[in-house]
């Protein structure tokens, strides 16, 4: 199905790197969007 058999291992931990950072910054947008939503709706 995938197959990558010439990535090299730094590809593959830059990859990772990526995924990870995006994730936070994900995370952390949510989070603070979520609290701004509550506090426009005085629930915080």
């Amino acid at each position: 199905m995938w197959t990558n058999g010439n990535a090299s291992p730094l590809e593959h931990l830059a990859a990772f790197a990526i995924v990870f950072v995006t994730a936070v910054v994900g995370t952390t947008a949510m989070g603070k969007y979520l609290d701004k939503v509550r506090r426009d709706a005085g629930l915080a």
